[in-house]
């Protein structure tokens, strides 16, 4: 089969897992970039960079970053008042050189992904949804500040009051995007925050119709007894006005999805979604084995 998931960071990178490690799979995952940023000099894609490391299967223990990495350079940054709140292991920091390098002499940053996940020998396509900018930007009380400040610098603690995605009424899907789209046999929208990590994806005009129009198209909810295992997603999604629990999410994805796939501990949600199929299942993925076991599910309906 051929699959594609829409990614963004932790919980998109343990679905795209799951496919990964199953016979007869042609995956591509598409990623986010919203949250991409530069800091002290170099271009960070994060969710680009979780999905590798988790393909990979050395993620760090938050899911994040890589495993058994180390912050001596990071650390060392404080002695001369620099602001290091946004951690940079000094393995990951290798990645972030050669992407920021390779874009400086002309590469875009889905060939610079490619090659990173040749190099960390992933068999499924990793790509950006964009190679244009596209910048998620959120307003909380004091104003309009970045994705990184809200999430890094204040750790989501601000109430979410509206966002918006600074560029997307130019950026252009990346070169394959839309022809993994095409012919996918199912596209999976991943346990992702669907304004933070989703909306700027769908908020492409291209990639929304292409998901509009495919003939089979489910989102997994990131909500787990009406709740995220981690993360904002759910404050989010109140705080602009979506409904509570699964009801949100189904809003949220209006007339892109044709099922919507919840955890057994939100059962009771299943009879008061109208007009969309909805299906119950134990939906938490942390282990690499229940995330193989819920894409043979998603791939067998």
């Amino acid at each position: 089969m051929r699959i594609v998931v829409m990614s963004g960071g932790v919980g998109g990178a343990r679905m795209a897992r799951g496919f990964a490690g199953l016979a007869n799979v042609e995956l591509t995952v598409v990623v986010n970039v919203g949250d991409d940023a530069d800091n002290h000099g170099l271009r960070i894609s994060p969710d680009l960079d979780t999905v590798v490391y988790t393909l990979a299967r050395i993620e760090g223990p938050h899911g994040w970053g890589r495993l058994d990495d180390t912050f001596a350079l990071n650390e060392e940054l404080s002695r001369f008042g620099v602001d290091n709140t946004f951690q940079l292991g000094d393995r990951d920091l290798a990645l972030k050189l050669f992407r920021t390098d390779a874009m400086a002499n002309g590469s875009t940053l889905t060939q610079v992904s490619a090659v990173v996940a040749k190099s960390f020998g992933i068999s499924a396509s990793v790509v950006p949804v964009t190679d244009d900018r596209l910048r998620t930007m959120i307003r909380v009380g004091d104003g309009w500040i970045t994705f990184q400040e809200y999430f890094v610098t204040r750790r989501f603690e601000d109430e979410v009051l509206e966002v918006r995605y600074d560029g997307a009424e130019t950026a252009r899907p990346a070169p394959g995007v839309l022809e993994a789209l095409g012919v996918a046999d199912l596209v999976v929208i991943a346990p992702s925050n669907p304004p933070l990590s989703i909306w700027p994806m769908t908020t492409l005009p291209e990639i929304r119709e292409a998901l509009a129009v495919h003939p089979s198209v489910v989102a997994v909810s990131p909500l787990i007894g009406g709740k995220t295992v981690k993360g904002p997603a759910d404050r989010v999604m109140a705080s602009l006005g979506l409904p509570a629990g699964n009801a949100g999410v189904a809003e949220a994805y209006e007339g892109l999805i044709d099922r919507l796939v919840i955890d057994v501990a939100d059962s009771d949600d299943a009879t008061s979604l109208d007009g969309i199929e909805v299906v119950t299942t134990n939906t938490l993925i942390k282990e690499p084995e229940a995330a193989a076991r819920l894409a043979r599910e998603l791939m067998s309906w």
